[in-house]
């Protein structure tokens, strides 16, 4: 009987992420990731029954609910501010800068969650992140009606669900770029203050 092997487990799975980060998910098969593991493909399916199965082991679910929590977390921060009390927050600066080091430290990760895991339990991770920042976007707006009363009326449902998809397809982007981790890391700082600028004039 062959003995399982740890660092074998750890190869194959350190290599799924990394092709599932590249290719996505559904454009990568157990052959491929066998091969670039240096493993036979019958072997492979001695650590993992199947894809799915490879999936899970390299995003557990704790991560998913991790990656929620932290979105939540920087949402919370900013309930309530004016665009100028936005603006001015050191408590918001440091929720930025921990979420972007989330993001940046788990890259590949975040990647293969914010692309197609078709027919998985990750399936919808994007869709359900897309859903929360919308929730959150209008009850933050709902806190500062209580104060301003011209901003009682809805904003553009359309405009801004568009502003939060181009924000997520310009994260994917840069995260997916093959630029060094100081650009990425600048880049994504640029692209979170032209956001901010950008909604200051729509809120």
């Amino acid at each position: 009987m062959q003995i399982l092997k740890k660092s074998v487990k750890l190869a194959i799975e350190k290599t799924a992420l990394k092709l599932f980060a590249a290719r996505g998910y559904d454009n990568t098969t157990m052959a491929e990731i066998a091969t670039a593991a240096g493993v036979s493909t019958g072997n492979i399916y001695r650590y993992h029954a199947n894809k799915e199965e490879l999936l899970y082991a390299v995003i557990p679910e704790s991560f998913v609910e991790s990656c929620l929590q932290m979105l939540a977390d920087k949402v919370a921060l900013v309930r309530g501010m004016s665009s100028q009390q936005v603006a001015g927050s050191k408590e918001l600066m440091l929720g930025n800068e921990m979420l972007m080091k989330f993001m940046l430290t788990h890259r590949q990760k975040i990647l293969v969650l914010m692309r197609e895991c078709s027919g998985t339990r990750l399936a919808s991770f994007r869709t359900v992140v897309g859903q929360k920042i919308m929730e959150s976007v209008h009850e933050h707006l709902a806190s500062l009606s209580e104060s301003s009363p011209g901003r009682r009326n809805e904003p553009d449902q359309l405009l801004l669900t568009t502003v939060y998809d181009n924000l997520m397809n310009a994260t994917t982007n840069i995260l997916a770029a093959d630029i060094t981790e100081k650009h990425r890391k600048e880049a994504m700082a640029r692209l979170l203050d032209y956001h901010l600028k950008g909604m200051a004039a729509i809120c």
